[in-house]
């Protein structure tokens, strides 16, 4: 396959993978915006992209009107969107855009700042983006 078509596909040395983050907030506006806050230094650090929420708010990666949003990251906010998902929680796709996978120095700093216990974090296995 094309060096052009695989890019295109996302596959090969252009497949991108993402992690899903559950953060528990007990269903309170103001840990929802604690959540946020704790995490704006990590996606500056990091460079990441997030995609989903919960506790009233959807996060939707920037720049989605211009270009295809990835199928992982449409699953996790439409989940979020859906008003059967559970108001407790917050559900976060992490990912760095042009990059294959999330960097472990962020899914640690992500675990560092989540550490107290309230938060129940969980962080799942690397997901493909695209092909899921």
């Amino acid at each position: 396959m094309k060096k052009r078509i695989r890019k295109k596909l996302h596959v090969g040395e252009f497949k991108q993978t993402g992690n899903v983050i559950f953060i528990n907030t007990d269903g309170d506006e103001q840990t929802a915006e604690t959540v946020l806050e704790l995490f704006e230094p990590i996606i500056e650090n990091h460079s990441l992209t997030l995609a989903g929420g919960g506790t009233g708010r959807i996060i939707i990666p920037p720049g989605i009107f211009c270009k295809q949003m990835p199928l992982l990251a449409g699953i996790v906010v439409t989940t979020v969107a859906d008003e059967s998902f559970d108001p407790d929680l917050m559900m976060i796709l992490v990912y760095v855009k042009g990059a294959s996978e999330v960097p472990q120095q962020a899914l640690d700093a992500i675990k560092e700042a989540f550490a107290d216990e309230r938060y129940e974090l969980q962080i799942s296995k690397r997901m493909e983006l695209w092909n899921s």
